[in-house]
């Protein structure tokens, strides 16, 4: 339309700049995707998020990433992201009254909008605090395989009366997930929080991917990551784990 006013690249890299003020500041990757019409940029923060210090202590880096587009397809982004770099899978969860993401409209200049997407990121400590709170809480729960089956149950409902073949898969995802909260379990305790990393780590990297003519199955994965594909079934996993922390 008359009114689209592109977003270069470089503007991604100086908008990040400015989004964290004078922090201490690692850019830690950049690329394109679908022959440059999507790129993205992300940038480490210099805190870390220790969940459970007194317990597992598990670490969570967090990132902030900005994405845009150059065919008309989605507006500029930008979202707080933690990530846990030994397996490499993000934990991008909606936190209670924290604000993720930010998004302009590819209509006017980014860079007079940095205060805007400060205050609704959250970027002091908002964010992060909440996440390691309500994550260390999780660590902290105790659940039964019952309580997985019910959490897997929700996450993808059974069909009453499904084809040999969805059986088949419905099964086999089952099966899988439940080896690896065993897993998660084994070094973790039988806790919601190895529950949810077990969610999390299946679609990261194990659920089937469906790539298009142009990608291989690892693009793919990338690509959803990078997209927050998942984001909905994550949120939906933390939300109804969170129901057992206090019952």
């Amino acid at each position: 339309g008359s009114g689209y006013t592109p977003t270069q690249n470089i503007d991604a890299f100086g908008f990040l700049q400015e989004l964290v003020g004078d922090m201490s500041v690692t850019f830690e990757s950049a690329g394109t995707m679908r022959n440059g019409a999507s790129v993205f940029v992300s940038l480490r923060l210099p805190q870390t998020v220790t969940i459970d210090p007194e317990g597992i202590n598990d670490t969570i880096v967090p990132f902030v990433m900005v994405r845009n587009t150059h065919d008309g397809t989605g507006s500029f982004q930008a979202m707080t992201t933690p990530w846990r770099p030994l397996c490499k899978n993000t934990e991008g969860f909606a936190v209670r009254d924290a604000q993720r993401i930010w998004k302009i409209r590819h209509t006017a200049g980014i860079t007079d909008r940095v205060k805007e997407a400060r205050r609704a990121l959250g970027m002091s400590v908002t964010y992060f605090e909440a996440f390691a709170a309500e994550e260390t809480a999780l660590a902290q729960t105790d659940i039964a395989l019952d309580d997985f089956q019910t959490l897997l149950d929700t996450l993808w409902v059974p069909e009453d009366s499904p084809a040999k073949a969805t059986a088949t898969i419905a099964a086999k995802r089952t099966d899988t997930l439940m080896g690896m909260f065993g897993t998660e379990a084994g070094e973790l305790g039988r806790t919601a929080y190895a529950a949810e990393r077990a969610v999390t780590d299946y679609l990261d990297h194990v659920a089937p991917r469906r790539p298009g003519k142009t990608m291989t199955e690892e693009i793919a994965r990338a690509s959803a990551l990078l997209l927050d594909s998942d984001g909905d079934t994550k949120t939906r996993a933390h939300r109804q784990l969170m129901t057992l922390v206090n019952r």
